[in-house]
């Protein structure tokens, strides 16, 4: 039962002075308590890595805009988000390619295009194919590389290359099949859990937050959010 001058949050279920609840969107205009909700930014900012941040009411799926955000979250929030849609513009652009060592994370536009496909990252100097967008295939050619033969279950190596990658505890290469960023390897007897990005150990980042990320991950930050 919430007393005169407050109410009861829908998420912590906990009675609210009225004045500390804030609309999710100008478009749905739920209110939660501004803890919460903070606490639901951190969480997908932070934890997550996303910026599609979805109105907790039942059935409603409204997402927060731009403004939204700016009116809600404080400075270091804010940047993370805005900071994570940079990243998002990035891979849109069509000359873009993310660096394939699976420990860097970094990224970074090739003009030279196909005409001179290696691409040398600039963090950790390993070596992309630009056409291909896999690592770069040492004393091949990319004409050469386009013949090799499909490889086992039909999927073609640069596939394989470019949609999979070695656990870096034992070594075999695990396909992401969706979700987040932590990954967990099944292979008999290992279980190593890392992340997608950087390779990073998950563990230490369930543990301490996200600064354990290599600092190239778009999911390092040094005040990350403790789940």
């Amino acid at each position: 039962m919430s007393s005169i001058g407050t109410k009861e949050c829908t998420i912590c279920c906990n009675d609210i002075p009225i004045a500390d609840f804030t609309i999710f969107t100008t478009k749905c205009n739920h209110r939660i308590c501004h803890a919460c909700l903070l606490k639901h930014m951190n969480y997908l900012l932070n934890g997550k890595g996303k910026t599609n941040i979805e109105c907790l009411t039942s059935d409603c799926h409204e997402i927060m805009e731009y403004e939204d955000i700016k009116r809600v979250a404080d400075k270091d929030l804010f940047e993370r988000y805005d900071h994570l849609c940079f990243r998002q513009a990035i891979r849109k652009m069509p000359d873009f390619r993310w660096c394939k060592n699976p420990t860097c994370g970094s990224g970074q536009e090739h003009f030279e295009r196909d005409k001179a496909p290696i691409m040398i990252c600039v963090a950790c100097k390993e070596k992309t194919c630009y056409t291909h967008d896999v690592p770069w295939h040492e004393d091949r050619t990319c004409a050469q590389y386009d013949l090799e033969k499909v490889t086992t279950e039909g999927a073609t190596k640069d596939t394989i290359d470019r949609e999979t990658k070695p656990c870096p505890e034992c070594q075999i290469r695990i396909f992401k099949d969706g979700g987040c960023s932590h990954m967990i390897c099944t292979t008999s007897g290992c279980g190593y859990e890392f992340c997608w990005f950087c390779g990073a150990d998950y563990k230490k980042i369930l543990e301490d937050g996200n600064s354990h990320h290599e600092k190239t991950c778009e999911l390092y930050n040094i005040s990350a959010y403790r789940f």
